[in-house]
């Protein structure tokens, strides 16, 4: 598996609106920047404590929340992606991919 997962439009859920982007995980840290605002979030792998894979309007996609208490939520995932991402986030921030039927 290599150092880094990227996926094109995906879609970040930010105060009721949908904006799409690039969603970038490497073994430091996930990245999200907006095709819209041009917005970036980064959010540090060490921080990290929580994803959940769930099916969603878009297809599927993954809450994270974070050790300070933020939640990030990204749409638009293929159900073909989820192992590749499981085996990523187990491997690289030692933390579990749920997942959970809404």
């Amino acid at each position: 598996m290599g150092d880094t997962l990227e996926f094109n439009e995906i879609y970040q859920e930010s105060k009721g609106s949908w904006n799409d982007g690039r969603l970038r995980f490497s073994k430091q840290n996930l990245v999200y920047k907006s095709s819209k605002t041009g917005k970036v979030d980064n959010i540090p792998a060490a921080e990290l404590s929580q994803a959940t894979w769930r099916r969603v309007c878009l297809g599927h996609g993954i809450k994270l929340a974070t050790s300070s208490g933020h939640v990030y939520k990204y749409d638009g995932f293929r159900d073909t992606d989820y192992e590749r991402i499981s085996e990523f986030f187990k491997a690289n921030y030692k933390v579990e991919l749920t997942e959970k039927n809404i």
